[in-house]
Order: C-alpha cells, then sequence, then structure tokens
C-alpha cells in the first residue's frame, strides 16, 4: 500500500471542502417553507398498550402510509392492520436488546442535539423546494428500526434510523452483527448527509429512466445523478463526507483517478451487462472489489466516477435545471461531456 504524505491529504481534504460548486450561489436563507419534524421513536415506545388497538389507530391516524411502512417493511413485524398489528409492535418496544438500543438513541439524540439536526434538514429541504417547486416537501420522521434501516424515504417522508447513528464507539454498537467498516460508517456527522442521499435516491428511482439500463455506463450515470441532486440540495458538505469516505481514502481515489479510469475505459466494462460485475463498482463494501483495483480502495468508485461524468455534463449545460437534468436519458451525452483524466 502506498502512504500518502501528509501534506498531500491535507492539500486534497481542503480542496474537497473548498471547491467550486455553481450551486452554492442558490440563496434559501429567507425561504417561508417549514419542515415537520417528529420523534416517532418516542411515541412508539411511550404507546399505551393498555388499549393496544385504540393505540394503534392513533399512530396510524398521524402517520398514515407511513405506520404501515414501519409495520411491514421496516420491522417486518406484521400485515398492516392498524385495529390488531399492535401486538407485534408490543413485541418489538418490549424485547430486552431493542429497549437498550432505544435507551442509547435516547442519551446520544437529546432535544437539544435533535434541533442542530433538524437545522441542516431544513436548509437542505429548503434547497429542494427552490429546485423541485411542485415536488411535495417531505416531513422527516426519527426512529427506532430495529437494525433494519438507516433511513427509508418515499416522496413525503425521511424516515431517518437513529439507532444506526450511535457511533462506532457505542458499547452496543460493538456487539452488533456488523462488519467493521459498516460500523465505521455509523457516526451522527453522516446522519443528514445519508438521509439526503436516501430521499435523493429514491427521486431518481422514481424520475431516472437510465435506473433500468442493464450497462455498467448507465448505473454510474444514474448512481452520479443521485449525488449531484445531493450537491443542490447539500453544496457546503465535502464530497469525501458524501461518499462515507475519509480524508485519505477520498486522497486515494485522486491520486488514482487516472489508473480507475483505466480499469474503466474497456468496452468490456464500461458498457459490461453482467450484473455481479457491475455491482462491484457501486456496491457498498470495505473496497471496490473490481478488477483492476487494490483492496486499499474506498468502495463505490463507480459511483464516484459517475458523479464526476454527471457534474461535467451540468457544466457544459448550464441552462439546464436539476430536475432536466436528471431526467437526461442518454448516456453517451454524459461520457461526451466526461472530461477524462490524462496520465500523470
Amino acid at each position: 500500500m502506498r502512504i500518502l504524505p501528509y501534506f498531500f491529504l491535507l492539500t486534497v481534504a481542503t480542496l474537497v471542502s473548498c471547491e467550486t460548486n455553481p450551486l452554492k450561489q442558490v440563496d434559501v436563507s429567507n425561504s417561508s417553507v417549514e419542515i415537520t419534524f417528529d420523534r416517532f421513536d418516542r411515541e412508539v415506545f411511550g404507546a399505551d398498550f393498555s388499549q393496544p388497538a385504540a393505540a394503534g389507530q392513533q399512530l396510524y391516524r398521524k402517520y398514515g402510509d407511513f405506520y404501515c411502512d414501519y409495520i411491514e417493511y421496516i420491522l417486518q413485524a406484521a400485515p398492516c392492520q392498524p385495529d390488531s398489528n399492535f401486538g407485534a409492535l408490543q413485541g418489538f418496544v418490549t424485547f430486552q436488546n431493542m429497549v437498550a438500543i432505544y435507551q442509547d438513541i435516547q442519551k446520544k439524540f437529546p432535544d437539544e442535539k435533535i434541533q442542530t439536526i433538524n437545522a441542516s434538514f431544513t436548509d437542505a429541504l429548503k434547497r429542494y423546494h427552490h429546485f423541485f417547486p411542485k415536488e411535495i416537501l417531505p416531513r422527516v420522521v426519527y426512529m427506532h428500526s430495529g437494525l433494519n434501516f438507516s433511513a427509508f424515504s418515499t416522496d413525503s417522508i425521511i424516515a431517518v434510523g437513529l439507532d444506526f447513528y450511535l457511533g462506532p464507539e457505542d458499547s452496543l454498537v460493538q456487539l452488533f452483527p456488523f462488519p467493521l467498516y459498516f460500523k465505521e460508517d455509523m457516526r451522527e456527522d453522516y446522519l443528514v448527509v445519508n438521509s439526503i442521499k436516501d430521499f435523493c435516491w429514491a427521486y431518481c428511482n422514481e424520475k431516472d429512466s437510465l435506473r433500468l439500463e442493464k450497462d455498467l455506463l448507465s448505473s454510474m450515470i444514474h448512481h452520479g445523478k443521485v449525488m449531484y441532486m445531493m450537491d443542490a440540495l447539500m453544496p457546503e458538505a465535502a464530497d469525501s463526507t458524501k461518499m462515507n469516505w475519509s480524508a485519505t481514502q477520498y486522497a486515494w481515489a485522486e491520486n488514482a483517478y487516472y489508473n480507475i479510469w483505466m480499469a474503466l475505459a474497456n468496452e468490456k466494462v464500461l458498457f459490461g451487462t453482467k450484473p455481479a460485475e457491475n455491482k462491484k463498482w457501486v456496491d457498498y463494501g470495505p473496497f471496490t472489489n473490481a478488477a483492476g483495483i487494490p483492496q486499499e480502495s474506498p468502495p463505490q468508485l463507480g459511483i464516484w466516477i459517475g458523479w464526476k461524468m454527471v457534474r461535467d455534463y451540468a457544466a457544459a449545460h448550464p441552462d439546464l435545471s436539476v430536475e432536466q437534468l436528471i431526467a437526461q436519458s442518454d448516456p453517451q451525452a454524459f461520457l461526451t461531456a466526461f472530461k477524462k483524466p490524462r496520465k500523470p
């Protein structure tokens, strides 16, 4: 493994945080948009289980389809019947391990900390309203996901699994049945970024037809659109944070940029349609497990390159709105606009 000099890491970290981004010019400080925030975790664990049907109906009336998503999909506890499924929910909130996690959530995320997090969400969602004024403005719901979802998004909900942001040092997290690299990402610093990323992912899955294509290039560009939408909603966040990379990992990718592109710039790779091979470039993991990429690499290098393609396309077409860019369905247009790295 090549060890990068400290001054190089410092320089890259500075560039990552100060990179010029035209989307930063949008000012939403005077926006009157109001965002709704709910502590669903507290409502569930504080529910009156002596009257299960009434309590279930009360939560259903307030949260609607999300209550059903929580019961059926997030917890995978029972079919959504608000008048009869509360017993399954009671089993969840009385299970000793889940109670212990809930208690850690309350310690980690008291009201004053949540207010700070709310401010970050508010800024991002004001920007969402600016760039997508016709879309529904989502509410933010904090939940205990039972170690199933760090975030769960629809067009009207961003549900945040607080149990995934207790920190890798938390005594319970250390016992979780997750690999080490996964636990390292369970940091509070990633909470808003990852939740907004999940919301952008849900939007792009709905609006971008490239997600249906089977070739790697289309997949990279589809993921790149998700990241570019994040640029629009969270322009101040460092690129390394958006990728869930450390400064060292980001420096490695920048230093290896040409070699990464050379590994991709092959018709059998870039236009390949084998799912197992393509997933190696975009799947979450400890590193990018693709041919020609060493194990000291950060994960998801295909997403990172796709993001660069989308940014270059946006720079070449400044009159396009973010919404129009996401709808662009010609992958060759992005590849043409892409400024390929030169051999160092």
